[in-house]
């Protein structure tokens, strides 16, 4: 039996699974992955860290594995948790041809309901595939996962679209630039960020390298081109995904306080063991303001922007789940000039919100405090600055502490 083909279909598109399958032999939950196969009344269940384990697990040789009377010919149901989304696939009638190759899927929360009559079970299973290819069901499952499960990898903490929304205000949010001589520089920036995070009750670590490039105009050095490139990998018990985005601002100085910064991006997701891939192209406006006062300096920075997904291929799959979001970051620094070992530095105390507005996530809104420590970043002039902080983040079901050191050079 070619189970597996249909699987693996439904993987490579995307985040998706089976939850509380509406029938006596349900699929366990306890991992992102379950699976229970019914042949009449006995049922049999495994459960699984990562897609391509399930899909290994619907293989004919270890179907057996799950429910011993299974031998590839019975009336027989699967029921799979499929990382928050319910499908079920069943043979109905007994036998490898005519009425018994009919084949029926389902998705109860995408209301499609199927059925596929091939040659025998395995032709069945490739009219299935035809259809996963053609009918846009994939991009269906993504956008579910994206609105049920908080370990999306286009959206969920340390997903493709907070990591570029993280980006692209920090390249903006800074304090007033100190008064200084001697000719601007651009520099390069590169970093490491480390996040410890209890998703939904499950560890999630992602380690992220932000890079950045900084290219300062000599007539008004407060105009700067800016480029960044954050890439991150998230793991959520053995389940990793990787995320790489590209993104161009462009400062312009309102006057001595106010700075607008206009910047696009686009990004790319990828995960084998959650089974997705996806793109996002966003554009956003940045407004930093900044006070100055006897011992400290305020900035207030702002930050509207539109994230959408686009379409990709994978193989013969071509999809876009269609994710459409408005989002708002606000945040307000502190920065405090101390002198520590005879060194001038800086010691910054930040809070900011984000809120996702438009399709459903189920993320959508987080809240961050933060402590950095460093040397002056601000002055125009210097040719290099070190600093490192802690931020502490909540979010639906979500909590977690992020450790970040940057050099810039």
């Amino acid at each position: 039996m070619k189970i597996r083909v249909i699987a693996a279909s439904v993987a490579l598109a995307g985040a998706a699974g089976l939850a509380h399958a509406q029938t006596a032999c349900v699929s366990p939950t306890s991992d992102f992955y379950g699976l229970a196969v019914a042949v009449g009344a006995d049922c049999g269940t495994a459960s699984y860290t990562t897609a391509q384990e399930l899909i290994d697990g619907i293989d004919t040789a270890e179907l057996s594995t799950v429910n011993a009377n299974y031998d590839g010919t019975q009336i027989a149901t699967l029921n799979v948790f499929f990382n928050s989304l319910p499908i079920s696939l069943a043979f109905p009638n007994a036998g490898n041809t005519g009425s018994g190759a009919e084949l029926t899927f389902s998705i109860p929360d995408l209301g499609i309901n199927e059925t596929f009559v091939g040659a025998d079970r395995d032709a069945s299973q490739d009219l299935l595939e035809d259809y996963l290819k053609d009918s846009g069901v994939i991009a269906d499952i993504m956008k579910y996962q994206a609105a049920n499960s908080p370990h999306s990898p286009i959206s969920g903490p340390g997903g493709v679209i907070p990591t570029a929304v993280s980006s692209d205000f920090s390249e903006t949010f800074d304090t007033m630039p100190a008064e200084t001589s001697g000719e601007p520089v651009s520099v390069i920036g590169a970093g490491l960020g480390f996040s410890s995070l209890s998703v939904d009750d499950r560890d999630t670590t992602v380690t992220t390298i932000p890079i950045s490039y900084a290219v300062r105009n000599t007539i008004d050095p407060r105009r700067q081109l800016v480029f960044s490139m954050p890439i991150t990998i998230a793991d959520t018990d053995g389940a990793k995904a990787y995320s790489v985005s590209l993104g161009v601002g462009y400062r312009f100085p309102i006057n001595e306080a106010w700075t607008l910064t206009p910047a696009i991006r686009y990004g790319v997701t990828a995960s084998e063991d959650l089974a997705t891939v996806a793109g996002v192209a966003s554009a956003t406006l940045s407004s930093t303001y900044a006070l100055r006062f006897d011992g400290f300096d305020m900035a207030i920075g702002n930050m509207l922007g539109y994230y959408t997904t686009t379409k990709v291929s994978a193989g013969d799959y071509s999809f876009d789940p269609d994710i459409n979001n408005t989002v708002l970051r606000n945040g307000v620094m502190l920065s405090q000039p101390v002198t520590w070992g005879g060194k001038k530095l800086a010691i910054e105390y930040s809070v900011i919100d984000t809120r996702y507005l438009g399709t459903e996530i189920y993320v959508d809104n987080t809240q961050e405090l933060g402590i950095t420590v460093g040397t002056n970043r601000s002055a125009f002039s210097s040719r290099s600055y070190l600093r490192g902080g802690i931020n502490l983040l909540r979010g639906k079901d979500t909590t977690g502490i992020s450790l970040n050191i940057g050099y810039w050079f």
